[in-house]
């Protein structure tokens, strides 16, 4: 069974991917033109790719992005714990401007918000302080934003710059065959496909999914909320050691929304990016929401990490060993899930799941 349409579970869960890109389509096609308007700092990407780099002159350039945490805030509001939410939009943020080779060097945030509890936005912040320790960067202000006739509850956004060196910034276009493809180990599901988690293993309805966010899962070894809320994990340490070493890193990817076909925002064309090592031990919570949703394994890799929450193309095996050693001293776990070669065109493929990915959606083969 395919899924050939937008009619997957995710977009009966309220999420549809082909109403997103249509929206951008629309939004884009405004915004584009405003980078030629000041000339005297340029956006040097022109592909859409995780963050872009306006050129500040003598040779540096500023990594911008902007995300949130998406429902994931509803998992912490049912919780009635907010302290580690603030982990992820950090974490959302930051994972974004390494991939083109940036330290990331500083956050604003926003809260928008029907409430404004002090014990709440005190425990947003304990989660922000320690996503931006983790980081290693500063929050240097932020928004809060009362709207009670817009929004019910709160949600949690936030805008990241980091340095890069104009000529170290990295959008993928030198990947090519024969490099080699690591997968760092994601924490679990990370900030993406929360309504369809949520759907899957708490039921349809908030209220349903408020009487059953505490059940304990065996599988799980801890309560459904739990699982959902762990935070996402933060890439910058060992990431920033590997862009800073002698290793040759052709490109870098942030596994989100779009899952593993994520890898093909890199700029480089006529490659295949071949999963055929993909880690078969999932983190069982990608297996509950698959078997319990009876979703398709093509739907699982296109809306979920799977497992793996970062990805890097190297030019070659010993380039391979050095991005592995230092992954083990930041204990993140690391292995070797694929590699590069040639076709027309450009695609994702994963060989034991009979899958590929040519325009953001898996197929089977």
């Amino acid at each position: 069974m395919t899924n050939t349409s937008d009619d997957s579970q995710y977009a009966q869960s309220g999420v549809s991917g082909q109403g997103a890109e249509d929206a951008l389509q629309g939004l884009v096609r405004h915004i584009l033109p405003t980078r030629t308007l000041n000339p005297a700092y340029p956006c040097k990407i022109d592909s859409a790719h995780y963050a872009n780099v306006v050129d500040f002159g003598q040779g540096q350039g500023v990594a911008f992005c902007t995300d949130g945490v998406g429902t994931k805030i509803i998992v912490a509001e049912m919780l009635g714990r907010y302290d580690t939410i603030g982990i992820d939009c950090i974490a959302m943020n930051v994972n974004d401007v390494i991939c083109v080779g940036a330290r990331p060097v500083s956050m604003v945030d926003y809260i928008a918000c029907s409430h404004t509890d002090p014990n709440i936005f005190s425990a947003l912040g304990e989660g922000l302080a320690e996503g931006a320790r983790q980081s290693g960067i500063s929050i240097v202000g932020g928004e809060i934003s009362q709207i009670r006739e817009i929004i019910q509850g709160i949600d949690l956004i936030g805008a990241c710059i980091g340095h890069v060196a104009i000529d170290k910034i990295n959008t993928g276009k030198n990947v090519r065959p024969g490099n080699i493809i690591i997968g760092l180990a994601s924490s679990g599901i990370h900030s993406n496909g929360l309504t369809l988690a949520r759907k899957v293993l708490l039921g349809e309805t908030i209220d349903q999914q408020k009487n059953k966010i505490n059940e304990f899962s065996h599988d799980l070894n801890r309560s459904l909320g739990e699982e959902l809320l762990e935070p996402t994990r933060i890439y910058v340490e060992p990431v920033m050691e590997m862009l800073e070493a002698d290793i040759r890193i052709q490109g870098l990817a942030h596994i989100t929304g779009g899952g593993m076909g994520n890898l093909l925002r890199m700029e480089a064309e006529n490659i295949r990016m071949v999963l055929d090592r993909f880690p078969e031990d999932i983190p069982p919570v990608f297996s509950l929401i698959q078997d319990y949703g009876e979703i398709e394994d093509a739907e699982m890799f296109e809306v979920f990490n799977m497992g793996v929450g970062f990805c890097l193309m190297v030019e070659n095996a010993s380039d391979a060993e050095s991005v592995l050693a230092i992954a083990k001293k930041h204990q993140v776990p690391a292995e070797a899930i694929g590699f590069v070669e040639a076709c027309q065109g450009k695609e994702v493929t994963l060989p034991k799941q009979g899958l590929v990915c040519r325009d953001k959606k898996f197929i089977p083969v």
